[in-house]
C-alpha cells in the first residue's frame, strides 16, 4: 500500500524487479492507506504502507485511533524529506518530527542505513509489528531514495 510520492517511485520500481510476486495497491491518501491495511490485517494479511514523512502528519489520528489502540500492526516505509539539502522548505519541519512522532505515540522505529541494509531492516522493523502487534516504522533517508537515471 502506498500513496504515490517520487523518492518512493525509485523503491516501488526496485521492488516490483526483484519482488514481483509483491503486490502493490495506491491510496489516493495516507489514511486511507492506514484504514485499507487494517482490513488487510484483519483478513489475515501483513500489510505495509509506504508514505513519504509529510504524510505522517496526515496520518496520526488514524495511527493513534485505530491502530494503535486496536494493536493492528502495520509495518511503516517513510521516505524521509527536510534532511540536509532540502530544496522545499515545507518538508523541513515535518521530517524533524518523524521520530518523536513515533516516540510519542508508541511506534518502533529504525532507520534504513544503507540500500543494501534496506531489505534486512525492513524485515526487522516487520517483526517487531507483527510480534507486538502494533505498528513499525522504517525511516528512508532520502539519500537512499535518489534514483540513478536509467539507460
Amino acid at each position: 500500500m502506498y500513496v504515490p510520492d517520487n523518492p518512493l517511485s525509485h523503491v516501488l520500481r526496485e521492488l516490483s524487479e526483484r519482488y514481483p510476486d509483491v503486490r502493490t495497491t495506491t491510496a489516493t491518501r495516507e489514511e486511507e492507506a492506514f484504514g485499507i491495511a487494517a482490513g488487510l490485517y484483519l483478513g489475515g494479511k501483513k500489510p505495509t504502507v509506504m508514505l513519504q514523512s509529510s504524510g505522517l502528519g496526515n496520518s496520526i489520528n488514524a495511527l493513534t485511533s485505530l491502530l494503535v489502540p486496536y494493536r493492528i500492526p502495520v509495518t511503516l516505509v517513510i521516505s524521509m524529506r527536510g534532511e540536509a539539502g532540502e530544496w522545499n522548505a515545507a518538508q523541513v519541519p515535518m521530517g524533524r518530527a518523524v521520530p518523536a512522532i513515533c516516540e510519542s505515540i508508541g511506534i518502533a522505529r529504525v532507520t534504513i542505513e544503507t540500500a543494501d541494509a534496506a531489505v534486512d531492516t525492513v524485515r526487522r522493523a516487520a517483526e517487531t509489528a507483527f510480534e507486538t502487534r502494533l505498528p513499525a516504522a522504517c525511516l528512508l533517508p532520502r539519500r537512499l531514495t535518489v534514483g540513478e537515471p536509467r539507460s
